[in-house]
């Protein structure tokens, strides 16, 4: 499929599957670039191409910051459960609370 972002034409090959998904990112990555242009009107497609490569990998490592630390937790609460269940010691994974 081609995609055009930027007024910069490019091939990708996509499964059948996951187009509607680019088609969307398309969308979201042009409409971005062509508010900055309009926004720096003086800038280069170069550079508005670089700032807009930026702002979504800023955001692809925010969420994988997030993801990480959803995943820490998640594993934290796991390994609670585990040993809370355990029957050979029932007091295991009960949490203290200060002062008590």
């Amino acid at each position: 499929m081609t995609l055009n972002i930027g007024d910069q034409a490019f091939s990708l090959t996509v499964p059948f599957a996951k187009q509607d998904f680019v088609r969307d990112v398309e969308k979201d990555v042009d409409t971005l670039c062509r508010k900055w242009r309009q926004k720096f009107p003086g800038k280069p497609d170069k550079e508005l191409l670089a700032m807009v490569a930026y702002q979504y990998a800023s955001f692809y490592t925010e969420l994988r910051l997030r993801y990480e630390e959803a995943t820490r937790r998640a594993l934290e609460c796991l390994e609670l459960t585990e040993t809370h269940d355990n029957p050979e010691d029932p007091g295991a994974g009960l949490m203290e609370l200060p002062g008590f």
